[in-house]
């Protein structure tokens, strides 16, 4: 996880759609998946009242900041730059997917839920990391750019590579006929859709589950991840 993401082209967009309430392309039901979660959220099914969360650990789940402000579970952290929240969810019964990376050019696919509860997915390439300078969620944050389809429901849901592995979570749709670099070049990609990478979200990432973990002493004991308990200062590490 210390590749440095060297592709950030700085551009301007009319219109980011936060949420994606709106289809960019065709998705299909996924018949093998990585577990992920329905997110209901506090408004009406019909206006796109659920969402998607990824589990990362038995306790925790990443989705998008917009799904987790709406969302019945718990928060335990905002990002401050990025449409991404952590969560409290119990993903037990879950089976994690490791995290990884994704180099420009190579495949990703896109799962997240329907309206039913079914997961439906898309295939795509990643191709870019944007910064989109008229949006607070992706001044300061990459958006990673993949032309996989995305539809309402799908926000934070997760974006995965060849081998499995968790490289990003679905935030949100750029209009492509408004969206121009700086020099008013266009971008010649099919479809705009957006997820941030997991390797920027990192250092976050493991900040606020060594918080979590520290302040649940009962919980960690039994499930805290090796790694994360050697963050640990010396008189609180759990045995």
């Amino acid at each position: 996880m210390h590749t440095i993401r060297t592709i950030f082209i700085v551009i301007f967009s009319s219109l980011i759609l936060a949420g994606c309430v709106h289809s960019n392309g065709a998705t299909t039901a996924a018949i093998k998946h990585p577990d992920i979660n329905y997110e209901f959220l506090g408004v009406p099914i019909l206006f796109q009242g659920y969402g998607t969360s990824v589990p990362i650990s038995n306790e925790l789940s990443l989705t998008a900041a917009h799904v987790a402000s709406l969302s019945y579970n718990k928060v335990i952290a905002y990002h401050p730059q990025c449409d991404i929240a952590l969560i409290q969810s119990d993903n037990t019964l879950d089976s994690l997917s490791p995290r990884g990376l994704v180099f420009p050019g190579e495949s990703v696919k896109a799962f997240g839920m329907d309206a039913t509860g079914d997961v439906i997915t898309s295939d795509g390439i990643y191709h870019l990391d944007l910064n989109f300078v008229n949006d607070k969620n992706y001044a300061e944050c990459p958006a990673s750019i993949t032309d996989a389809a995305i539809q309402g429901g799908m926000s934070g849901g997760g974006a995965y590579n060849e081998k499995g592995e968790l490289v990003g979570i679905l935030t949100g749709i750029a209009d492509k006929r408004d969206t121009r670099l700086l020099s008013g070049e266009p971008l010649d990609i099919e479809r705009l859709s957006i997820f941030v990478p997991t390797q920027f979200l990192e250092p976050w990432l493991n900040e606020h589950m060594t918080r979590y973990y520290r302040e649940n002493v009962s919980v960690a004991q039994s499930t805290i991840p090796k790694k994360t308990i050697k963050t640990l200062p010396e008189k609180k590490q759990l045995k």
